[in-house]
């Protein structure tokens, strides 16, 4: 009985994985293609998302990338990163939209990095939004805004790139073609050196290639992009509701692993959308698409460009998504089209479960090779100990540390105060609500157990206008298996007197207190219970607990971890 039932497994088991891996063989694109005869001076690359994307420049959180991730690119093979930026809320707003000094800094340090390894990089426009549409008076702030850009980088290498606007919608394809015609113009009128990419509307749609207007301009790139089948590469999508209840989809096409509607998704147009998954998945449905990318460039005799495809990852499996990658790609070099994957670091990304992971022990090595690079060899990576002390924010933040902030609209932050205790910057967190925080993440955890044994502390100078309180704290990984338990310290008038005046405070890592976890996840509180370690750590949170402070304000500069 019991070799029938193995017999029977094995029988189950063989036939799944035909199932599963027979539809791979009939996903070709090894027909006659007539490939694009012009192409972009770039080939392959990633976007570099997250970086230049904050609704105000003194937000940017510059170190969650670093000249590390321009070399480790260049290693892979990307000879094309496009920087999105959201180059419209880096003004001083209207009526003159002057570009702010601090980003123009920061902008000025990714160009020099991708100059110094001969990457191109794209600065794109990234001023998006996922359901808004486009403001018909877009132009008030785009024009001055490109005029700037080309004024400052008219004289810098053929590297530089410039990409007028990511995704335009809601708006008449005529009059987005005249406003796109007029922010060429106004960049011709200081450089004309450097390539411009255009896109049509609707998301940047290989549908609307067609409608974008005939530029008289020799160095125009046509660019769109490719998500299809979009209910396999957007299942999971919060952002593109209803779409954040689907999960399972397959692909290919597969009968047997096709899933059910849930309940959230009945009478959605995703219902339609999954009856006709079969022919919307097909190799003749998604290599027609590039057939059409490719014919238009020919008859307009100019480069084309997919500046962003790729798989959000939380609810799609990995081998698919590796098959989808290998397909399109391939699909995308016969037609001599090329293309920025999005994205590096984030829930699209070429590292382990979209996090920000180390290059030589995190990469996901299948989606890399899939995306046609070639990975380092991986290595298996331990946390040790920390021994000594270090730097957590010095005007920037130290290796392998990277940072945000989190709040309400009208909290005044910045990451870039020039009213220091020593060197060039400090942080500035002024009207913020309850809860707010800002944050020092470890990009590979954390291990604080012999610093905490050692008698090491967390040190930094602060100072304070009025009477306040917030929250210095340790916080674990939230995972499956992990609770983000807390480690705490409460800063108030009694160790920052509300005098304006700069103060050195030193917090023993022992004197710490355990206050609980927050599981975002489940939107749920965890009291203290004492699961708290400091074996895993994964950032250093200053945060707002204790009531919001309106019209309040405090300053953080040289946070370290000393003896």
């Amino acid at each position: 009985m019991k070799n029938k039932i193995l017999s029977a497994l094995t029988l189950l088991i063989f036939a799944a994985c035909n199932s599963v891996e027979k539809p791979k063989e009939n996903l070709k694109d090894d027909g006659v293609v007539t490939p694009a005869a012009v192409s972009a001076p770039f080939s392959k690359g990633v976007n570099f998302s997250g970086w230049f994307e904050t609704t105000d420049p003194l937000r940017i959180p510059f170190n969650q990338y670093t000249e590390d991730d321009f070399i480790n690119a260049k290693s892979l093979g990307v000879d094309v990163i496009r920087l999105p930026v959201r180059l419209n809320d880096m003004t001083n707003g209207a009526p003159a939209y002057l570009l702010s000094p601090v980003f123009l800094k920061l902008l000025d340090m990714a160009v020099n990095w991708a100059e110094k390894y001969e990457i191109y990089i794209i600065i794109d426009n990234h001023c998006f939004h996922p359901v808004d549409p486009l403001s018909s008076d877009v132009d008030k702030v785009l024009i001055p805004v490109w005029e700037q850009i080309a004024q400052r980088y008219r004289n810098r290498s053929d590297y530089v790139v410039y990409e007028i606007l990511n995704e335009p919608h809601g708006i008449y394809d005529a009059l987005w073609g005249d406003i796109q015609g007029r922010a060429i113009n106004a960049i011709r009128k200081h450089d004309k050196k450097h390539w411009i990419i255009v896109g049509g509307t609707d998301y940047n749609s290989f549908n609307k290639l067609s409608s974008i207007p005939i530029y008289d301009d020799q160095k125009i790139i046509y660019t769109f992009h490719f998500y299809d089948p979009f209910l396999f590469t957007h299942q999971g999508a919060s952002w593109s509701p209803p779409m954040e209840y689907l999960s399972g989809i397959p692909f290919p096409y597969n009968a047997n692993r096709m899933p059910k509607a849930p309940p959230e998704l009945r009478g959605t147009w995703i219902e339609g959308s999954l009856r006709n998954y079969e022919r919307d998945s097909s190799a003749e449905h998604l290599t027609a698409i590039l057939d059409k990318t490719a014919a238009f460039s020919n008859e307009r005799n100019a480069p084309v460009f997919c500046g962003e495809y790729g798989v959000f990852i939380p609810n799609s499996n990995h081998n698919d998504r590796v098959i989808w990658y290998e397909f399109i790609t391939k699909a995308l070099d016969r037609r001599n089209i090329s293309r920025t994957s999005w994205d590096y670091y984030g829930g699209f990304g070429i590292f382990n479960d979209g996090l920000k992971g180390d290059f030589y022990s995190d990469l996901s090595v299948d989606i890399v090779k899939a995306l046609g690079f070639t990975p380092p060899q991986q290595i298996t990576r331990k946390i040790e100990p920390l021994k000594t002390g270090f730097t957590i924010f010095d005007d920037f933040t130290g290796k392998n540390i990277y940072t945000g902030f989190w709040g309400a609209d009208d909290a005044v932050f910045s990451f870039y105060d020039m009213d220091t205790a020593e060197g060039e910057f400090a942080i500035r967190c002024h009207n913020a609500d309850q809860y707010n925080n800002f944050w020092f993440a470890f990009s590979r955890n954390a291990d604080f157990t012999k610093l905490a044994s050692d008698g090491y502390a967390v040190e930094f100078k602060a100072k304070a206008d009025k009477p306040l309180k917030f929250e210095v704290r340790f916080v674990m990984p939230e995972r499956n298996d992990s609770i983000p338990w807390r480690m705490s310290y409460t800063i108030d008038e009694f160790n920052l007197p509300p005098d304006a005046k700069w103060r050195t405070i030193k917090i023993p890592l022992n004197a710490m207190a355990e206050t609980g976890g927050w599981v975002n996840k489940t939107q749920t509180w965890n009291p203290p219970k004492g699961d708290f370690s400091w074996k895993e750590i994964d950032r250093l949170e200053f945060s707002i607990e204790h009531s919001d402070l309106k019209g309040r304000t405090f300053w953080v500069d040289s946070i370290k971890i000393t003896k």
